[in-house]
């Protein structure tokens, strides 16, 4: 259930041009209050000026930004009841956690006492009571990074942005304090617009994604739907790893066949796009087996990383990656191997 504060994000139609050069186009989306919706792309894409669009450090060219049905579009920043944690946690390091996080409150002439007991509730929220004496120089990456949340809701502000917050932790660290975001994003039931480069991340906190390429909106969904049914190539090779093949598509009793250079894979029941024509699939969603004769593939090299063994397969067009759980027979470089697919989980794309 979302707070009652939380609120719905809408761009309507949306643009942002400096001068010839154009940022975000024509791009149109909603979020729904209490929810976590993540802005994914690489970089240059227009995720992050997005996200300034949404919190008023941008203005948009065109278009209408609306927050909780509002029309925000020509408001400033500090009239959009909205609040940022950056990337670089932007802590002041002069003052110790508690003031850092009672900062926003006091600038809103909230009395001390009253700021302070705010504070110190958000930060006990965010695990950090106790703490509230120290420098941020005194604290761990992640610990600065939950005081930067902190501040940013101690005021329970509308909607909640984060812009790349985990860049600066390593991978470990970077997995606990994703969790403790979603975790908290849920028990306030806050609206979050979150943008990452990381395809793991976004899929991990997410209740919906936007896919951004070259300033529009390549495809939005659940972290699901994206993953196992991407609607462009760009998206099946953005989001997670995938064996992209060209080749003909062909159906045989009721079966779909996909075929290379003499290897035909058996597809099973599929619906073919019209025109398709390559064939997406997630190297974890092979099988290997002994070729039984004709063209077949070869493991050129094998990895060991612990759960899995990643091969890397040539085939008659090239290249083929292919993940298998360790616990399974080796294969040894050299080895003649056919390619046997999940059933159901290619995915045919034009």
């Amino acid at each position: 259930m979302s707070s009652s504060r939380a609120a719905s994000v809408e761009f309507r139609n949306v643009w942002k041009r400096w001068g010839e050069a154009v940022a975000v186009r024509d791009v149109s989306f909603r979020i729904e209050a209490g929810t976590l919706t993540t802005l994914l792309g690489p970089s240059g894409c227009g995720k992050t000026t997005t996200l300034r669009l949404v919190a008023g450090l941008e203005i948009a060219s065109a278009g209408q930004v609306l927050i909780g049905g509002e029309d925000v579009t020509r408001r400033g920043a500090a009239e959009r009841d909205v609040s940022m944690v950056f990337q670089s946690y932007a802590l002041f390091p002069h003052m110790n956690v508690l003031e850092n996080c009672m900062y926003g409150p006091r600038a809103a002439g909230v009395p001390r006492a009253r700021a302070e007991a705010m504070a110190r509730e958000k930060l006990a929220l965010v695990g950090l009571a106790g703490l509230e004496n120290r420098l941020p120089s005194e604290l761990s990456g992640g610990q600065q990074q939950r005081v930067a949340v902190a501040r940013a809701i101690v005021l329970e502000p509308r909607v909640l942005l984060f812009d790349e917050p985990l860049s600066n932790l390593d991978a470990r660290l970077r997995r606990v304090v994703r969790d403790e975001i979603r975790e908290l994003q849920k028990r306030l039931g806050l609206t979050v617009l979150y943008v990452t480069h990381d395809q793991q991340e976004a899929l991990a906190v997410s209740d919906r994604v936007i896919v951004m390429d070259r300033a529009v909106i390549a495809q939005e969904g659940a972290p699901q739907e994206l993953y196992h049914r991407p609607a462009s190539r760009f998206l099946a090779d953005f989001i997670g790893e995938a064996n992209l093949i060209d080749g003909a598509f062909r159906t045989a009793g009721g079966e779909v066949l996909f075929e290379r250079e003499g290897v035909v894979l058996a597809l099973g029941a599929l619906a073919l796009p019209p025109e398709a024509r390559c064939l997406a699939i997630r190297p974890d969603r092979i099988a290997l087996r002994a070729a039984a004769g004709g063209a077949a593939c070869r493991v050129a090299r094998v990895a060991f990383v612990g759960p899995s063994h990643e091969y890397v397969l040539t085939a008659p067009w090239g290249e083929v990656l292919v993940v298998r759980p360790s616990s399974e027979p080796v294969l040894s470089p050299g080895s003649a191997v056919e390619l046997v697919p999940d059933p159901g989980a290619a995915i045919p794309l034009a």
